[in-house]
């Protein structure tokens, strides 16, 4: 089982960096100053070790031998020694993919996503969103780093999946099918008898293209033969998608009586 809690105890310390108990009582003792409180809490209360305490111990045990230098290792704690790569990669390789929500997460930490699972239906819209968002970012990529034959599949994956996606949240109805013509014969009925609307072409031929090459929505994200060969314009994808994107967010806004914004 993960830790997501990334919070360990002495066993699992001693562990981590083959040695005895004792031994990590005693470094948590002996650099109390460099953990956090709950190494060395009052008597009766197991110790608990944060992900930064084991970095610590990491660094110590090191430089530790018969004869340690101790003023040596606070020294080199004091100057940060244990945030060199080497402790890095230690923490990195203890750390899961998903940790619990951190300590003093704001809108500050860029580098990730606070992610509570799937959704409520008014939210599925923008999961759709990040499905194309993504093809949009891989297009950017792929004509920038000259790569288009090499992500030309992550492409198509999340453009198909995205157009899966909006056409459940417009129906409302999540069929275990990945069957787009068939989801495209709801939202056929949808904008008829709604909106009095029918469906553009280039939009029906996109469901189409993706139904042809990937009926299932395995070809593009595990491979397989290509119905028939094609030039594959990313560039002009992406556009489509855009447009794409516009009338789902329109329908939706119509449903909430809200405005349209271009």
């Amino acid at each position: 089982m993960p830790n997501y809690e990334m919070e360990f105890s002495v066993s699992e310390a001693a562990k981590y960096f083959g040695t005895e108990r004792d031994r990590i009582k005693k470094w948590a003792y002996m650099f109390s100053d460099y953990l956090e409180p709950a190494a060395n809490p009052p008597k009766g209360t197991p110790r608990q070790f944060s992900v930064e305490d084991l970095r610590v111990f990491a660094y110590i045990s090191y430089y530790w031998e018969d004869e340690t230098d101790i003023e040596a290792i606070k020294i080199g704690l004091n100057t940060d020694g244990h945030y060199d790569d080497i402790y890095d990669n230690f923490i990195a390789g203890l750390t899961p993919l998903f940790i619990e929500r951190p300590e003093g997460l704001n809108e500050d930490w860029r580098h990730g996503a606070l992610f509570d699972g799937m959704s409520e239906y008014g939210d599925i819209f923008e999961l759709a969103d990040s499905y194309k968002n993504a093809g949009d970012i891989l297009v950017d990529a792929a004509i920038d780093n000259d790569e288009a034959f090499e992500l030309v599949n992550p492409i198509l994956f999340n453009y198909r999946h995205a157009t899966e996606i909006y056409l459940k949240a417009t129906i409302g109805k999540w069929k275990k099918t990945h069957d787009l013509i068939e989801l495209q014969k709801e939202f056929i009925e949808i904008l008829k008898s709604e909106f009095d609307a029918t469906l553009p072409k280039w939009f029906s031929d996109i469901v189409l293209v993706f139904n042809e090459f990937d009926p299932k929505g395995t070809t593009f994200r595990y491979g397989g033969r290509a119905p028939r060969e094609v030039w594959v314009d990313v560039r002009h994808i992406k556009t489509l998608m855009g447009w794409m994107s516009k009338s789902f967010w329109k329908i939706r806004n119509r449903r909430l009586g809200l405005q349209d914004f271009d």
